[in-house]
């Protein structure tokens, strides 16, 4: 039973990073789109972006969230947010 519990937490907090990272990921493209010179670049990075957006927000309710996580994530979430409405 202790084992179950541990393996679902190591896999929720996998889960978590997860989503961490293509928050991370999407904010550092927008960051390499609003310092490009390059049209196909700006495209291709808010596109890379969105797509890091739109997984971390279908992966992020499937795992439980401790108030620490919960405010790292949607803070990274809301930068994202806001990095892309300005790119728009």
């Amino acid at each position: 039973m202790v084992n179950k519990r541990i393996h679902a937490e190591r896999r929720a907090s996998a889960g978590i990073e997860f989503v961490a990272e293509e928050l991370g990921l999407g904010i550092k493209c927008c960051e390499v789109a609003l310092s490009s010179a390059s049209a196909a670049t700006w495209d291709r990075k808010i596109k890379d972006a969105q797509r890091a957006h739109d997984i971390a927000q279908r992966f992020v309710h499937r795992f439980r969230i401790s108030g620490h996580e919960a405010e790292r994530i949607n803070h990274r979430i809301l930068h994202l947010r806001t990095l892309l409405e300005e790119l728009k």
